[in-house]
């Protein structure tokens, strides 16, 4: 491994720093401009390329890895909106990050192999239904976008980034799908559009049983490491 690629495989939890009140700054691609283009392997082997879609699909984009709860409480909605607009021109992926939660069972990536066979784990343990994309070992896509460990992003087929999350919702993507498609069917028939451009923070309450169930699987360092950020919580949560 590289310098590089050491610094972004982290070896413990870092979450260590509260939230800033503008999350917005922390993330780097932004919305309304060119969506940093990307290419990655998927588990199957082939090759996944943004500006294959360019003109063709919306893409939806989350960050995950196998001890990211956050990640796996968000899949089983995604496998149903996967499966709703998959008809409708959106394209879903998942692109493996680092491990949010790296612990005995599923340490920092030491290699690409690793990395893929921890994907290859998250895909099985969570049923995750549509395609995975691995981001290199030094995270080059994950960095371009913004480091979260469960972040969502929405490119829009003329290849501008018009959704972007630091965390995954599926009822917040619902209706920003069902708006996309809407605006597209009212193009088709002529209508004048308007192009809107907002931004909010909400609270995005935490699901304390996927977050157990997720460190449980990770390791017991996975719950020390949590706790020595946040020591208000040791042994009530998760």
């Amino acid at each position: 491994m590289n310098d590089e690629e050491r610094a972004y495989n982290l070896e413990e939890f870092a979450a260590s720093a509260p939230t800033p009140l503008n999350p917005g700054v922390t993330m780097a691609a932004k919305v309304g401009v060119a969506a940093p283009d990307f290419e990655a392997p998927m588990l199957d082997g082939t090759m996944a390329r943004l500006r294959d879609f360019r003109g063709k699909r919306h893409v939806v984009m989350m960050t995950g890895a196998v001890t990211s709860p956050m990640c796996a409480f968000e899949v089983p909605a995604f496998n149903q909106l996967h499966e709703e607009f998959a008809g409708r021109g959106v394209e879903f992926f998942l692109l493996y990050t680092r491990e949010s939660h790296p612990a005995e069972n599923y340490p920092a990536h030491g290699s690409f192999e690793q990395k893929l066979d921890y994907a290859r784990d998250l895909k099985r343990l969570e049923d995750v239904r549509f395609p995975i994309l691995i981001d290199s070992l030094d995270g080059k896509i994950h960095r371009s976008y913004g480091t979260w460990p469960n972040a969502l992003f929405v490119i829009h087929k003329d290849g501008r980034l018009v959704f972007r999350s630091n965390m995954a919702n599926h009822r917040e993507l619902r209706q920003f799908l069902e708006d996309l498609v809407a605006a597209e069917q009212a193009a088709a028939a002529g209508r004048v559009l308007h192009w809107q451009y907002s931004e909010r923070v909400i609270p995005h309450e935490a699901d304390q049983a996927t977050h157990r169930r997720v460190y449980e699987r990770a390791g017991p360092k996975a719950f020390e490491d949590y706790w020595a950020k946040r020591p208000e919580n040791r042994n009530r949560w998760p």
